[in-house]
């Protein structure tokens, strides 16, 4: 009896298990229905669907529906400024992307408004002198190495 029940079971168990479709979160500019899209431009590597890239803005948005990030998307990865937002609409950080790594300047604010680091990155990694700042404003810095 258990020579037949458990290789039914595995065939039934992937009958039901085919036929479900993986849903994404939807984005301002990107639809998650099949052929569309996307690659999500915020995870760490892009995906392609059914062989397309998605190129264009990506606006995602927190649950009170104030932009949390909005920035441009080539090829599927981010590409350009990106900009951050509080919830409460205040920016949070800034930065530029090329081809999915974080290049050149990057800032970011408490939600005061006041800065609370800058410095450079190359390749996704901070690189030379870095300030940091608490939210009194008292500055710190920190040198990361390499050519900034």
């Amino acid at each position: 009896m258990r020579k037949i029940f458990f290789p039914a079971l595995l065939a039934t168990a992937f009958l039901f298990s085919c036929g479900n479709e993986v849903k994404k979160e939807k984005a301002d500019s990107i639809e998650s229905k099949k052929g569309m899209s996307v690659s999500d431009p915020l995870g760490d590597m892009p995906v392609a669907v059914d062989d397309t890239v998605f190129n264009g803005t990506s606006i995602k948005r927190h649950p009170n529906g104030v932009i949390k990030m909005r920035g441009e998307v080539a090829g599927g990865f981010r590409s350009g400024e990106w900009v951050s937002f509080y919830p409460s609409g205040k920016e949070w950080s800034r930065g530029t992307y090329k081809n999915g790594y974080r290049e050149g300047y990057g800032v970011s604010y408490w939600q005061n408004g006041a800065k609370s680091s800058e410095g450079y990155y190359e390749h996704n990694k901070m690189v030379g002198l870095w300030k940091f700042w608490d939210e009194e404003g008292r500055v710190v810095e920190k040198d990361f190495g390499g050519k900034k």
